[in-house]
């Protein structure tokens, strides 16, 4: 019979998801910001300020995206290295990979439109 695991199980997913939002919403914040002097940028297919909606549209899916990936990875994570010392670390590495994937969708998303 295996013992009940120990309730630091359960920060390595919450880390992750807490710092996903957060990272998310400064990156969106900041974007959302910047976003007339962003459309148009280097190779861009349309400058006009429509588009600046759908990078909008895609910047807010990939946001949700984002997020969901972050809990699920951090409980898979946390499924797999159990309650072992670290699990904030573990889970604020999950948050930043995350982060890092929005950040570099949004650069696309900005450059291509």
């Amino acid at each position: 019979m295996t013992g009940a695991r120990p309730a630091t199980a359960l920060l390595t997913p919450l880390v992750a998801f807490g710092g996903a939002v957060l990272g998310v919403l400064v990156l969106f914040s900041a974007q959302r910001a910047l976003s007339p002097y962003l459309v148009g940028g280097p190779g861009a297919t349309c400058t006009a300020p429509d588009c600046a909606l759908g990078v909008g549209l895609w910047l807010l899916v990939g946001g949700f995206l984002a997020v969901c990936l972050a809990f699920v990875a951090g409980t898979a994570v946390a499924l797999v290295k159990g309650a072992a010392p670290g699990a904030v670390r573990r889970g604020l590495v999950v948050a930043g990979c995350c982060v890092l994937a929005y950040l570099i969708e949004s650069i696309v998303l900005w450059v291509l439109f």
